[in-house]
């Protein structure tokens, strides 16, 4: 019965997740380039 709300607290994690790990990635970057 709570699967569906289940699998969509997984999925809006994994995307909150995904989004973490780019704007991590970004601000890297960013950092880099910044360094040079």
């Amino acid at each position: 019965m709570y699967a569906p709300a289940r699998a969509a607290a997984k999925t809006a994690a994994d995307a909150l997740a995904a989004a973490t790990k780019t704007a991590a990635d970004a601000a890297a970057a960013a950092a880099k380039t910044a360094a040079k």
